[in-house]
């Protein structure tokens, strides 16, 4: 319990159980049953308890997802392995559970084997899958092919609630119509509520603080931030690779307040770095080895759409689109705004990855690099003195900050 850090009090609603076991798996040890443990769920016996809970649970899969990005999918949802209980399956009317009968019915353990859990009704209860239905509706309003889709679509959602009435077991005092109408309710909202939370959990959590970005580090006027902000090259002639760096910034990204997630082993960046409302960086590291502990490190920093700048720009460009579609002349009341706001897109992501790329130089020159401005040209950061980074640094720096 004490070797993985006991539980983390930045889960404060749900998900400290969740993070508990992560952290026994990823540092080697196994989850076994236990016939004595005991679990006590207390259930939420009111609507506004139910439904409070299911939005602490959103936000605590927000939190999960900036420790623990591999066990989360694209949309924020957690990927389990197993059986989830109580989720409709859809077998009455798709497939049964698989019966083992044996060569001529004649094994001795004929086994159940269900069949593997339906992801339809999830996706079709998703608040994802909801907002775009609410899309499609607005839109058919001005293409009328599109008109029946969205029906389409939120039929498909209320056969997941129905699913639930039909299906779920209640006790046969309580079983009346009111009660299955209102499982049918909680069905169908509970995806929704949950799923709001998340996102909105997500997008607080993942923006670094204003006065963060705002500040800019104490460089010599050597190492101020000139040419392509979106490499850095350095040198070490004392065998200090891109790990040294890596650490320096991990000290760096604490010290200044900055929200990150590290690499899961699966990425093709070691830390992404959120930024502000519009923009995310990730910084990728890669070093050569040139005998005698001569070490020549890159850093890449590479701009990153944040989900709410692709939803903005899809909504603008599909009403810019239909605007020119139906006049005959080019509106420019509808194209310069949209310029205008490319232009303050532009403007953000530049000095998103300035300020980034002045952490990275500051970060070297705390690893004791020296940065490397052209082929022929080298330049060392001695506004402080190096401080001494071991490997020991990334080891025990967090997965992620939210």
């Amino acid at each position: 319990f004490e070797s993985i850090g006991g539980f983390d009090p930045e889960y404060h609603k749900a998900g400290d159980d969740v993070d508990f076991c992560w952290r026994l798996q990823q540092a080697g040890c196994v989850i076994a049953f236990s016939p004595t443990a005991l679990v006590w769920h207390h259930r939420r016996f009111t609507l506004r308890a139910f439904l409070k809970q299911q939005d602490g649970y959103g936000e605590a899969e927000s939190l999960l997802r900036f420790k623990h990005l591999i066990f989360f999918g694209p949309t924020g949802a957690a990927k389990w392995r197993g059986q989830i209980y109580g989720t409709p399956r859809f077998s009455w009317f798709i497939n049964r559970p698989v019966i083992y009968h044996g060569m001529f019915g004649e094994a001795f353990f004929q086994s159940i084997y269900p069949t593997p859990q339906s992801e339809v009704a999830t996706y079709l209860s998703s608040i994802e899958w909801f907002t775009l239905t609410i899309f499609l509706f607005g839109l058919g309003f001005f293409l009328l092919p599109l008109r029946i889709v969205p029906y389409l679509m939120f039929g498909g959602t209320l056969c997941v609630a129905l699913s639930y009435m039909v299906r779920t077991s209640i006790e046969p005092k309580f079983d009346t119509v009111h009660a299955r109408l209102l499982v049918m309710l909680l069905a169908f909202v509970q995806p929704l509520v949950r799923g709001w939370s998340r996102y909105f959990t997500w997008l607080h959590f993942k923006r670094t603080p204003r006065n963060v970005i705002r500040a800019h580090e104490y460089l010599p006027t050597d190492g101020r931030v000139i040419g392509r902000l979106g490499r850095r090259i350095f040198w070490s002639e004392e065998g200090r690779d891109r790990h040294y760096l890596l650490g320096a910034i991990f000290q760096l990204l604490e010290e200044e307040g900055w929200r990150y997630s590290t690499d899961t082993g699966w990425n093709e960046w070691d830390i992404q770095i959120y930024g502000n409302f519009w923009w995310s960086i990730a910084l990728q590291t890669v070093t050569e080895y040139h005998g005698g502990g001569k070490c020549l490190t890159r850093v890449r920093l590479r701009d990153r759409l944040v989900t709410t700048t692709v939803i903005f720009n899809l909504i603008a460009l599909a009403l810019l689109v239909y605007r020119q579609l139906n006049i005959s002349h080019v509106d420019l009341w509808f194209i310069t705004p949209y310029l205008l706001f490319v232009i303050f897109l532009a403007t953000r992501a530049r000095a998103l990855k300035s300020r980034v790329a002045e952490l990275v130089d500051l970060a070297a020159q705390r690893a004791g690099l020296e940065r490397i401005r052209r082929l022929n040209k080298k330049t060392k950061l001695e506004s402080a003195p190096a401080v001494q980074v071991t490997m020991d640094v990334i080891d025990s720096a967090p997965s992620a900050r939210p």
